[in-house]
C-alpha cells in the first residue's frame, strides 16, 4: 500500500470537505484542528508504523464523504469519521497500529524525555527515556555505556547530567545493541568526548546504509565479527551475536559478574517488530534467545521498559516459538501468502501483527 499517497489524498479530501461543510457545523474538535493537522499529516505519518488504512481510504476515494444518505448529518458523518481516524492516527500511532514488520526503531522524536538514573545492581545503572534504555557500568577507571538514545543535543546533555550524578569519571567505552537511531543517536558526542564505540561489523555496515541512520555520525570505532570481551577497570563486558532477530545486527551485551544481560528489542512489552529490510528474521528470533538463555543471568534489560527475569525471557521465547510453529503449520495445511494472517492465532500471545509481517514471514518459512 502506498501510505503516503493515501495520506495525501485523505488530507486533501478532509480540507475540501471542510470547506464545503463549513467549520461552524462540524465538531468543534475538528474545526481548526482539521486544517492544521490535515496539512501536516503527511509529515506526521512518516514515523507511523504501517497499518491497514483500507476503511478511511475507501471512504475518501469512493465518494462516500459526499454521497447523500438521508440528510446532511448522515452525509457529514463519514467525513468526520474519516478525518477523525486520521487525526487519531497522527496523535497516537503507537497505541493503535498493528506491528511486526517494518524497519523498527522509533526515530528521532520518539520516546519521552530522559529520566532519572537509577541503580539496578552495584555500580550498574539504567537511564530510561529519550530513546532506548541506556546502561551505565561504573568502574574505577571510567565508565562503560550501552546504547546512546535518539539523536539530539538535549538527549546527550541529559544523559551526561544523570551520569555525573553517580560518577565524575569519563565514559571510556560505548557499546551498541543494534543500529537503529534510538540506540546509536548520540554516539558521535561520546566519541568527541574521548570514548571508543564498539559494535558488530554488521551494525557498522547497516548504520552506514540504513536511510534513517546513514546521516547520523558516530559509526563504531572498534568492530568485531561475532563475539567480543571487554575487560576494563576490573569489570568484564561481553558482546555476543547469536543470530538475526529484530535486525541483522542484534548484539546481546552481558555483564557476567552482575548476572545482567542487555537483550535490547529482542524482548518487548508490545508486539515484536522485525526489521526485515535490515537483515531481521522472525524465523531465527528464538535462536538469539536460546543463546541468551545459555548465559548465567537473573536480570534482562529490554530496549524499552522494565528489567525482566529469566523466567520472563523464557516465556517470551516460548511465545515466539508458538507463533512460528502456528504459521508453519498453517502453510503446511495449504495457507497462501494472502491467507496466512487469517490462519494464525495470536490473541492469546497478546500480539497484533500487520499484514506486511505475515507476508514476509511466509516468504521466510517457504525458503527455510
Amino acid at each position: 500500500m502506498n501510505f503516503g499517497r493515501i495520506t495525501r489524498g485523505a488530507s486533501a479530501a478532509c480540507i475540501q470537505a471542510e470547506k464545503r461543510n463549513g467549520t461552524k457545523r462540524m465538531s468543534p474538535v475538528l474545526g481548526d484542528v482539521t486544517r492544521a493537522m490535515a496539512l501536516d499529516l503527511e509529515r506526521v505519518v512518516a514515523d507511523v508504523q504501517p497499518i491497514d488504512m483500507t476503511y478511511s481510504h475507501s471512504l475518501v476515494h469512493s465518494g462516500e464523504a459526499d454521497r447523500p444518505r438521508g440528510g446532511s448529518m448522515l452525509r457529514k458523518t463519514p467525513f468526520i469519521l474519516t478525518c477523525g481516524m486520521l487525526l487519531s492516527l497522527a496523535a497516537a500511532p503507537s497505541a493503535q497500529a498493528p506491528q511486526g514488520a517494518g524497519r523498527g526503531g522509533r526515530g528521532a522524536a520518539a520516546g519521552q524525555t530522559v529520566e532519572k538514573i537509577r541503580e539496578l545492581k552495584p555500580r550498574l545503572y539504567m537511564i530510561t527515556g529519550g530513546g532506548a534504555n541506556t546502561l551505565v557500568r561504573v568502574t574505577d577507571e571510567g565508565l562503560i555505556v550501552v546504547d546512546t538514545k535518539n539523536p539530539g543535543d538535549e538527549n546527550y546533555k541529559r544523559v551526561m547530567e544523570e551520569i555525573a550524578s553517580v560518577s565524575n569519571l569519563p565514559v571510556k567505552y560505548v557499546l551498541n545493541t543494534h543500529h537503529h537511531p534510538d540506540h546509536v543517536g548520540t554516539n558521535q558526542k561520546f566519541i568527541d568526548a574521548g570514548a571508543q564505540v564498539i559494535g558488530l561489523e554488521a551494525l557498522k555496515t547497516r548504520m552506514a546504509s540504513d536511510p534513517r541512520t546513514k546521516e547520523i555520525p558516530g559509526l563504531p570505532t572498534m568492530t568485531f565479527a561475532r563475539d567480543y570481551v571487554l575487560k576494563f577497570g576490573g569489570a568484564e563486558v561481553q558482546a555476543h551475536s547469536f543470530g538475526r532477530g529484530h535486525t541483522g545486527d542484534d548484539t546481546m551485551v552481558y555483564f557476567p559478574d552482575l548476572k545482567v544481560v542487555m537483550v535490547s528489542d529482542q524482548i518487548t512489552n508490545n508486539t515484536p517488530i522485525v526489521d526485515f529490510a535490515n537483515g531481521g528474521s522472525a524465523v531465527e528470533w528464538t535462536q538469539i534467545l536460546d543463546g541468551v538463555l545459555k548465559l548465567d543471568f537473573d536480570m534482562a534489560i529490554p530496549g524499552r521498559g522494565e528489567p525482566k527475569s529469566r523466567a520472563e525471557v523464557q516465556a517470551f521465547r516460548t511465545s515466539f516459538a508458538s507463533l512460528i510453529s502456528r504459521a508453519s503449520d498453517a502453510i503446511k495445511a495449504g495457507a497462501t501468502k494472502d491467507q496466512l494472517a487469517m490462519q494464525v492465532k495470536t490473541d492469546d500471545l497478546g500480539w497484533q501483527f500487520n499484514p506486511q509481517f505475515y507476508g514476509q514471514l511466509y516468504d521466510e518459512l517457504v525458503r527455510k
